[in-house]
């Protein structure tokens, strides 16, 4: 049948319907092919739904297209089809993408909610050009960006507009086998002008969306389907190294060949149950981190990339404060296989019943270690079998000596929803040592000590709430927390008398000088109410209590401890905007620190801040800052004196062209000066960036960034002299940084990304203070005195430094057949030398011997082939 008399019959038999109102679906009679046209009979036995409204720009109006959706269902799978009418088909936007990052474009989204427990759906997308993005949605305005499921979904032109056909299999979603199916649906569409329709009543800045979905009816028969999938993978690698640690010797080079097996497989336990498992698997194509400086005294935290942590971890994410990240976070993927292969890992997740959700994670991580006589100078070549690393081939000389540690990871959790507005659970986690725990004597060898001596094991449980209103637009969450440390780590003591440093002892000396011993207890809670939702005042209020002996990066992530903190937020918001305004808001608050020990060392932050959306979609903001004289008690790291560091005022604004567009344009600046403190001197601190986003061909995108920061501290500790006063200087540490990626798509599924990033970094000391701690055990900035450079005397080793880092990897993706796909992958690390006896390290940010320092090139082929019963 011709495309366009095809769509006059879809059209004509149209049931309508208003936004909200209830879709049915059908059973399909027939066979359909997957192309995107819905062009067969059986798509006429589904009615038709074209009940869709503007979101945006115009929230309410009616759609300047019409929209209509149809939605057939098998044993097998459920089907969607979307005709997208547009007045000039020829304008249709359909730029390529890599999967799960399609560019801005034609699109639709099918939304579905298959428990009907208005909490969780599943989300999956299809632009004009077929590339194709899946989210996870849960505790009603969370996603998950990194789900994803194995689907298949084609897209077509037509005479007057597209059209999309999206196949999902009934293994992806969790449903009861009653007869009667009832499911929540909805369904979005975006044109390239930026107009967003969608097929339920919702609002800009409408909370609890899911719980809006309409119902999808019709469904009849419907039993859920087992899943069984096995994927099996072959990865090889040639690596060529450094032979020596030593940065000061990148000459000469190694070339190590090796491969790995490694297995993945997903099954369904039961009605509600999924289980993931995972035997050695490999993440050599995942993106390197960002290079960052961090020269504060918290861990930063990076986000978890590997797909087997990303899929289905969304349970074991507890409650958080409003936009903010968990304070008390028990289980953190990205500790898992950090100092050491992961052997085996294993994951449960689903329902129980109705109301009750339950996951549990699993996690062994161990490696071979280079065989005895393996020595930097004579490496051994040969291949040697280890029962720690047995899917592992590769010269036994590569391997780290000694072998890392064995360690057990674990969290579990569960989940009860007695109604659609509240949910209580608890959540356990844990690091485990396996095999022989470190001894005295091994801690204090002068030779290498086994990897038990220097791994973090501990345990962590929590209870966790959350409640809101019926319109999700009110919110109160909490968490009480737990910990207990189990040891792993070793620490030099001093004598009381003399200060001179003793014997290593199995105890972990945190930032504030806490002392943690095996068996110590630490204790924390947070609590967060307020209002997300409605116009135009919205507020919430945090609180966090970390006692000085909770400990949960075992396992977890923590950002620091000892600490009280109460954080108001008060926000005036207009999400369908006003005069010149596509939406806006103003906020402002404080945050004001404590620590949680008798001390009560004091820190408090004012701060205000807006977010502008124009009509033609730019958008710009700003931030400003006032930070008074606080007490930092880690500054002067496990001393547990407390600094009392100068105060700050801050500003940074940003600006963003529409992203609608080929072309993208994103500046961001700022900068600020700290408050007058005798003696010390004021500094002015500051940055600047920009991001450029070109797509000039529909396979083609480009995005380019450059960013400079002239970071500046008027007092960092150095270090505790010999006569026992603490050294402080000015530091000043700017740093020059400069982003590529570069795409290039062949088709939906086939892709090349090219990641490069250069960091150059350096930090000067100087001028310098001494101080030491009055009564109270604190050292204020107004106390310190001007210290002779110690730099002057020719056997001080300056704390001056110099860095250069450049990443680069290229990535080809090509999924060759369903869930199967094949990776090709080139990636270098280099850095600047390291700097020889006497040398000064330079004072600018001069990219500095990338080519002469030591560098490590990896070429890597990964093939995975998918089955599924």
């Amino acid at each position: 049948m011709p495309t366009l008399a095809l769509a006059a019959l879809l059209a004509a038999t149209l049931t309508g319907g208003a936004p909200g109102d209830p879709v049915r679906a059908a059973r399909l009679e027939g066979a359909l092919t997957l192309d995107g046209r819905l062009e067969e009979q059986a798509w006429h036995a589904a009615p038709a739904f074209d009940g869709f409204v503007q979101l945006s720009p115009q929230q309410g109006a009616a759609p300047s297209e019409r929209t209509a959706v149809r939605v057939l269902y098998d044993d097998r799978n459920l089907y969607v089809g979307v005709l997208c009418q547009d007045a000039r088909p020829g304008e249709v936007s359909r730029p390529l993408g890599r999967r799960d990052n399609a560019p801005r474009s034609d699109r639709v989204a099918v939304y579905l909610d298959s428990n009907r427990d208005r909490r969780t759906a599943y989300a999956f997308e299809l632009n004009a050009a077929g590339v194709q993005t899946d989210v996870l949605l849960h505790g009603d305005d969370l996603e998950n960006l990194e789900w994803d499921a194995v689907w298949d979904g084609a897209t077509a032109a037509t005479a007057d507009g597209w059209s999309a056909e999206f196949v999902l299999p009934l293994s992806i979603f969790r449903f009861s086998a009653t007869p009667e199916q009832v499911w929540g649906l909805a369904v979005k569409r975006v044109l390239r002008s930026a107009e967003e329709l969608v097929s339920i009543p919702l609002r800009r800045g409408d909370r609890g969306v899911v719980a809006r979905f309409a119902e999808l009816t019709g469904l009849s028969g419907l039993r859920p389907v087992q899943e069984l999938s096995v994927a099996p993978y072959l990865a090889t690698r040639v690596t060529t190294r450094p032979r020596y640690d030593d940065d000061t010797r990148p000459r000469p080079r190694l070339t190590d060949p090796s491969a790995d097996l490694g297995v993945d497989l997903r099954a369904s336990l039961g009605r509600g149950l999924s289980l993931q498992a995972s035997l050695n698997p490999d993440f050599g194509q995942v993106e390197a981190d960002q290079l960052v400086q961090n020269l504060s005294n918290y861990e930063l935290f990076f986000p978890e990339k590997r797909p087997f942590f990303t899929q289905g971890l969304d349970l074991f994410q507890g409650p958080a404060p409003h936009n903010q990240p968990s304070p008390q976070q028990l289980f953190y993927s990205r500790r898992v296989g950090l100092d050491a292969p992961i052997l085996a890992a294993a994951k449960l997740t689903g329902r129980v019943t109705d109301q009750l959700q339950v996951g549990l994670v699993e996690a062994v991580v161990t490696g071979a270690g280079a065989p005895a006589g393996s020595t930097e100078d004579h490496p051994v070549r040969g291949y040697r079998f280890s029962p720690r690393q047995p899917l592992h081939f590769g010269p036994a000389g590569s391997l780290p000596s000694p072998a890392p540690a064995s360690r057990n990871f674990a969290a579990a959790v569960a989940r009860w929803h007695p109604s659609a507005t509240a949910t209580f659970g608890l959540f356990a986690a844990s690091a485990a040592l396996l095999g022989a725990d470190c001894t005295t004597l091994q801690a204090n060898s002068s030779g290498d000590r086994p990897g038990a001596c220097d791994v973090l094991a501990g345990d962590a449980l929590a209870l966790d709430f959350n409640l809101r209103s019926t319109d999700s637009e009110w919110f109160l969450r909490g968490q009480l927390t737990g910990s207990r440390y189990a040891g792993g780590e070793w620490s030099a003591q001093e004598d009381p008398v003399t200060g001179d440093p003793l014997a290593l002892e199995p105890l972990r000396r945190l930032a504030d000088g806490t002392a943690l011993r095996r068996g110590e207890l630490g204790g924390g809670a947070f609590l967060a109410f307020g209002r997300n939702g409605g116009e135009p005042w919205r507020f919430d209020v945090d609180l966090e209590w970390e006692s000085p002996t909770l400990e949960l990066n075992a396992v977890g992530y923590q950002r620091t401890q000892n600490e009280l903190r109460l954080r108001p937020i008060a926000r005036y918001v207009r999400p369908t905007g006003g005069g010149p305004f596509h939406e806006h808001l103003q906020g402002v608050g404080a945050d004001l620190r404590a620590t949680a020990d008798a001390a009560r060392r004091r820190g408090l932050t004012f701060f205000y801040f807006n977010e502008l959306v124009l009509r033609s979609l730019h958008s710009l903001g700003c931030e400003v800052d006032l930070d008074l004289e606080g007490d930092d008690v880690r500054e002067i790291e496990g001393s547990g004196v407390a600094f009392g560091r100068a105060g700050s005022w801050s500003g940074n604004c940003w600006v963003n062209t529409s992203k609608s567009r080929p072309y993208f344009l994103e500046l961001w600046g700022g900068g600020g000066r700290t408050l007058p403190l005798a003696p010390l001197r004021t500094v002015d601190f500051w940055f600047a960036g920009a991001l450029v986003s070109a797509r000039p061909h529909p396979g083609v995108e480009t995005r380019f960034a450059v960013g400079y920061e002239r970071n500046a501290w008027p007092a960092r500790w150095v270090e505790t002299t010999a006569a026992g006063d603490e050294l402080f200087a000015e530091l000043t540490a700017p740093l020059l940084t400069f982003t590529l990626r570069q795409q290039f798509l062949m088709t939906p599924r086939l892709t090349l990304q090219v990641y490069a990033q250069l960091f150059v970094t350096n930090g000067q000391y100087g001028p310098y203070y001494t101080g030491r701690a009055g009564p109270g055990g604190r050292i204020a900035s107004a106390s310190l005195a001007p210290a002779t450079d110690p730099t002057l005397d020719p056997a001080y080793a300056a704390p001056d430094f110099h860095e250069t880092a450049l990443n680069l990897s290229a990535v080809l993706r090509w999924e060759w057949r369903l869930g199967s796909t094949l990776y090709l992958v080139y990636s270098r690390a280099a850095a600047e030398p390291g700097l020889s006896a006497g040398e000064v390290p330079a004072a600018d940010l001069r990219p500095r011997g990338l080519g002469s320092g030591p560098t490590t090139d990896t070429f890597l082929l990964k093939w995975s082939w998918y089955w599924s019963a």
